[in-house]
């Protein structure tokens, strides 16, 4: 008998510091090894870091070896080490990708000897396990896996792997590693072995070798040391979102409990055979006009982005449109954008609050009405307008980007304005439009704060000099506000600015008149109606250069992205890494004017100390041709995720195989959608892709839940989109919008808070001295999607012994909480997915 029908499937590993891979990957059994690691802090007797349990076994990690136990059902049990043969005993180990479980071990009744908290991992990283090489252990699938990775001209025969305990290994004729034990075996399937050479996975030959009766390494072929290659990101959701004429998406975000936000314009009448695109319960469910743009939207799905809550058109017999859209803490959308039309709808505006119930200026032969900014709160599921109100003056304005306070409800908007008589409060940083008055040449940004509810325009300021400028992204966090976009004004307002960034394309003689640089401007809430300037500055080089997203973390750090022509871009590396690893840029010339063929994106984070601001790092990105990056956004753990479109057919791919589901390795023709995601210090690339079909595809809106899932939205013109679990499967009219979530790892279960209490019981018990017992406990967890059960369990190992835990959860500060009695066994607790 079989001790573990088993199989290790060969996989990737990686050499060469992520330049040649192959891995192992162990699946024993299906219930048997789970995909998390868990902190050693004392709860398990063993000198392992790193522990991991199954129904029927165990893993201990330490930097040098693995060790397995697998449990029979008859209780025996048999066991067996996986040494690295003259691995560093001190090398570094340490969780990689925390999870947001904890586990929490409340045995006996002395607090003191309780664990509480304990950290879990999806991987566990050991660096420097031999000079050169790295070693990562994960979970995906049910299977164990352990990459390898080795610098450049490493060897790869420094690696060999002993299985101490083992009563013989061998490797059969497909290449597989047999590892013999008492009473059954385990099977290592050979490795994988590969290279990705540009946009091609090449195959390489090699596998398992045999050093001496307990020790095996790996031979391998002919590799190229300096190309790279690891693991997938994972497309969990991609749709088609479109009626029978053309759709853009500008925006998207997702809100506390997982709900997903997407607006945009639309020509769109119907879906199909007049089918309504709205839904019934819509405050607008007929399209109202234009020609050009249409009308604006907001759609609203929930967590799986195949359930449609609400989609209502927003605008009038004009063009309107919708540039962006943020949520507050109660599941209310806020959008802003542009209208021409005179009819838009407005609702709930006070005399003389700043906003408007009537489009300003004079129609335009041939043209209509000049257009207006427009701000916009609807309610929960779409049905109704809180407020609507109109942001401009006698020329064209627009609003390009929206942030809200989700607390107080407060909004903040940015865009362009034309008009001289744009409306500014008296407490504004500039209250005249600084450019000589053009309406197609010349304009400024602007910078403005809505009240809660729409009842005033508590700040609103122009902000620019005597050129044309534009504000495109707006970002809110802990009080302060950000603002980007671009300047071709040799005076825009600079305050406390980057060094070396004071003057328009970094050059005090402005030797390229007419080039426009990125700027970044910074506010913070003063006082309950005022915005106080921080700081102001360029961001660029000698030649063109725009920013087109931002986003802001609680320290008060900015990350800025969009694109440049300028090969001299501000350029600073994270501390401990060199962008050029994984990041080249392709733009090395000088040019004068607009570039676009030439352009990279980048990513800045700006930080702030107070009294200067700074570059804490910042990059180019991209490949031969053209790449834009339109959006960005920030995760709590600090992660940042880029978006945007590429035409470059070398654009930098990292951690995605050519057999990914949906993200891909190669563009797949003219414009593709690219996604880039940063760790919180930007040393690494968690992972780098492309995403479209054979014809043009644009991002134009990112989000990111707390479990690092992305939510990107924009427009395609592909009839290949790659489609996972999608809502609508095909393009209905000649452009859709598209909606596609990405996660890291597969799991994003909440984690779950164990809170003991202590107190009297009611009843006088005879005890030992000591702490008190806990006399209940409240499990806590987050409400984020999907919806959980709780349940508990005496013998997890036992079919059945999960049971839903009685009571019903009290619903406080965005968490589910149960409280139950304290018993004196052993009790485990799970959230189950419904």
């Amino acid at each position: 008998m079989k001790l573990y029908s088993k199989s290790f499937l060969g996989g990737c590993i990686v050499i060469g510091l992520t330049t040649l891979g192959f891995s192992a990957r162990a699946t024993m059994n299906l219930a048997n090894l789970p995909l998390w690691f868990e902190a050693n802090h004392d709860q398990t007797e063993t000198s392992a870091r790193f522990t991991a349990h199954g129904a029927d076994s165990e893993i201990a990690i330490t930097p040098t070896q693995t060790r397995f136990i697998l449990h029979k059902s008859s209780g025996a049990t048999a066991s067996y080490n996986m040494q690295l043969v003259g691995a560093n005993p001190s090398a570094a180990i340490s969780g990689i990708s925390e999870l947001s479980g904890k586990i929490n071990y409340l045995l006996g009744n002395n607090p003191a000897h309780w664990q509480s908290g304990v950290p879990t991992f999806g991987r566990i990283g050991v660096e420097q396990v031999y000079p050169g090489v790295n070693v990562v252990y994960y979970g995906t699938g049910r299977q164990l896996e352990y990459d390898f990775t080795l610098a450049a001209g490493v060897n790869p025969g420094v690696i060999a792997l002993r299985f101490n305990g083992a009563e013989k290994i061998s490797i059969d004729p497909q290449g597989a590693l047999i590892v013999s034990l008492p009473g059954g075996e385990v099977i290592q399937h050979q490795p994988v072995i590969y290279q990705n050479i540009g946009a091609v996975r090449r195959e390489l030959s090699g596998g398992y070798k045999m050093i001496d009766a307990q020790t095996v390494g790996f031979a391998i072929g002919s590799y190229d040391s300096s190309q790279p290659l690891v693991i997938d990101p994972i497309l969990s959701f991609s749709s088609y979102f479109g009626g029978n004429a053309d759709e853009t998406a500008l925006g998207v975000a997702v809100d506390a409990n997982g709900f997903i936000y997407v607006a945009g314009k639309t020509l769109s009448s119907s879906f199909s055979n007049n089918v309504p695109w709205s839904t019934g319960n819509a405050c607008q469910t007929n399209f109202h006009g234009g020609t050009l743009t249409g009308d604006a939207f907001v759609a609203k799905f929930d967590h799986t982005g195949t359930n449609l809550v609400y989609l209502t058109y927003l605008g009038g017999s004009g063009e309107d449109g919708a540039d962006g859209v943020a949520v507050d803490a109660q599941g209310n959308a806020y959008v802003g954008g542009y209208t021409s039309s005179p009819d838009f709808p407005t609702t709930n505006i006070w005399p003389n609050s700043g906003l408007s119930t009537n489009i300003s200026g004079t129609t335009i032969p041939g043209f209509g009405y000049p257009t207006d900014g427009f701000i916009a709160e609807l309610n929960t599921n779409g049905s109704r307008l809180l407020y609507s109100g109109l942001l401009g003056g006698s020329q064209s304005d627009a609003v390009m980007g929206i942030a809200v306070d989700s607390g107080t409800g407060t909004a903040y908007v940015t865009g362009y304005t034309y008009s001289t008589n744009f409306p500014c409060t008296a407490n504004a940083l500039s209250k005249k439009l600084a450019c000589p008055y053009s309406h197609f040449y010349n304009a400024n940004a602007f910078v403005a704060k809505i009240a809660p509810g729409g009842t005033n325009l508590s700040y609103s300021s122009y902000l620019g000099g005597t050129n044309f400028d534009s504000g495109r992204a707006i970002a809110f966090n802990n009080g302060l506000v950000f603002v980007a976009g671009y300047t071709a004004s040799t005076n825009f307002p600079t305050t406390n600015a980057i060094a070396g960034n004071q003057f328009l394309n970094a050059s005090s003689t402005q030797t390229n008149i007419g080039a426009s640089d990125a700027f970044v401007t910074a506010f913070t809430n003063a006082a309950s109606t005022n915005l106080t300037l921080l700081y102001s500055t360029y961001l660029g080089g000698l030649n063109n250069d725009s920013a087109n997203g931002i986003a802001a973390d609680a320290a008060g750090n900015a990350y800025v992205v969009g694109w440049t022509a300028s090969g001299n871009f501000p350029y600073q590396p994270a501390t401990n890494l060199s962008f050029s690893t994984n990041l080249t840029s392709f733009v090395h010339t000088n040019l004068s004017g607009t570039a676009a063929y030439a352009t990279n994106a980048f990513l800045t984070q700006i930080n702030w100390n107070g009294t200067n601001a700074s570059i804490g790092y910042s990059a180019m990105f991209g490949g031969n041709a053209s790449d834009i990056a339109t959006a960005v956004a920030v995760a709590p753990d600090g992660n940042v995720f880029v978006t945007g479109d590429t035409t470059s057919t070398n654009f930098p791919i990292v951690n995605v195989a050519t057999n990914s589901v949906g993200v891909l390795g190669t563009n797949s023709g003219l414009s593709d959608v690219f996604v880039i995601a940063f760790t919180n210090s930007a040393s690494k690339i968690i992972y780098s892709t492309y995403l479209g079909g054979m014809d043009n595809d644009y991002a134009y809106g990112i989000a990111v839940d707390p479990m690092d899932v992305v939510y990107l939205t924009g427009q395609t013109i592909s009839t290949n989109f790659p489609m996972v679990s999608a809502r609508q499967t095909f393009r209905n009219g000649t452009s859709d919008t598209f909606l596609a979530k990405i996660a890291i790892a597969p799991s994003d279960a909440p984690r779950l808070v164990l809170t003991p209490h202590t107190g009297s019981t009611g009843t006088v018990q005879p005890r030992l001295a000591g702490p008190p017992p806990p006399s209940s406990l409240t499990l806590t967890w987050h409400t984020f999607p999907p919806i959980y059960t709780l349940e508990s369990s005496i013998n997890p190992s036992a079919a059945g012994s999960w049971m839903a835990v009685p009571g019903t959860a009290t619903y406080i500060n965005g968490s589910y909480n149960v409280t139950i009695p304290a018993t004196n066994g052993v009790q485990f607790f799970r959230l189950r997915q419904q």
